[in-house]
């Protein structure tokens, strides 16, 4: 079973790639490195506590066991208690959830036993395989998503010298999927110029004690870099000018058809009155009832006073 997390926070993980490269639901870079910093400053693991992560660990085993049955590989080892580095001094570990040796077996894709070859008709599986266990709540793929295990696969295929791996996900409880990957090269060297990269600002981190960070990759990611500002005013260059007109003209386009939206309902349920359904031409429209339990009543606990960064920016034209 998963000891949970092996790998140090001071240097990049295999399982922390799709964040690192820009292919997370759940972290950016500025995530990954700031997650790297406060290793770096002595700073505890923030605590998490997720449910379906406690499941995928108490599950594990058992998904690889079925997973290598279905491969029909019967050598495999699926207790690593220590974390794993790579050579070439390139800053990247991994943990593995267990890996295979694939006697040279000749795989094709077979649905029926829930296998899938990624990329390619066919795969042999020369040597040892490193295997990678999910459990998801999602729909069935047929692929799976960048996020949830082929950048984590190939990472540990390059730590580990494999030239195949298994991504083996358990969809709902009920549909598991075997996923096939053979080493990538042009994945290989994406993933060793980002931990270059990365290691780079960890190093600079080192010697300045100030966090050099990446572009921000989404609104929430650039209000997280600068928490905090301060009233000095900066003149910026052109095209700050013309984003700041594109937000404005968008917001007035917004709003005009917000009123256009509040204009066309209102003259519905003109029509409407107190029916609650109506068919006008290829549209049903309802305008139903909603009930709602009672609720005791509810004091909200005070506050202490706080300053906090706003997290949209006001605009403004200059007359």
């Amino acid at each position: 079973m998963s000891q949970g997390k092996l790998t140090p926070d001071t240097m990049m993980s295999a399982s922390r790639l799709p964040g690192l490269m820009g292919h997370s639901k759940y972290s950016t870079p500025n995530d990954e490195l700031s997650y790297s910093v406060r290793a770096l400053q002595g700073l505890d693991r923030e605590p998490f506590e997720s449910e379906p992560a406690d499941w995928g660990n108490r599950f594990e085993n058992h998904i690889l066991q079925e997973s290598c049955q279905r491969l029909g590989l019967d050598t495999y080892n699926l207790e690593h208690k220590h974390p794993l580095f790579a050579k070439d001094d390139l800053p990247l570990c991994c943990s593995l959830d267990g890996i295979a040796d694939g006697h040279g077996r000749v795989l094709t894709t077979d649905p029926d036993a829930g296998i899938y070859v990624i990329g390619q008709d066919s795969i042999t599986l020369t040597g040892e395989g490193v295997l990678e266990a999910k459990l998801t709540g999602q729909d069935v793929d047929d692929t799976p998503p960048l996020w949830r295990g082929p950048i984590q696969l190939q990472g540990q295929m390059l730590v580990t010298g494999a030239l195949w791996g298994a991504v083996c996900t358990l969809y709902r409880g009920t549909k598991l999927r075997v996923f096939v990957f053979e080493r990538h090269d042009a994945t290989i060297a994406a993933v060793t110029e980002a931990v270059i990269a990365f290691q780079a600002r960890l190093d600079h981190y080192n010697t300045t004690k100030e966090v050099d960070f990446y572009p921000p990759a989404n609104n929430q990611d650039a209000n997280r870099i600068w928490p905090m500002g301060d009233t000095e005013e900066v003149e910026l260059d052109y095209s700050a000018e013309i984003w700041a007109q594109e937000i404005t003209e968008t917001k007035a386009e917004i709003k005009e058809l917000q009123e256009m939206i509040e204009d066309r309902e209102t003259k519905l349920k003109a029509k409407l009155q107190t029916a609650g359904k109506a068919v006008a031409g290829k549209y049903r429209i309802t305008w139903p009832m909603r009930h709602y339990k009672a609720q005791p009543e509810r004091v909200t606990p005070a506050k202490e006073a706080s300053v906090v960064r706003q997290s949209t920016l006001t605009i403004k034209e200059i007359k």
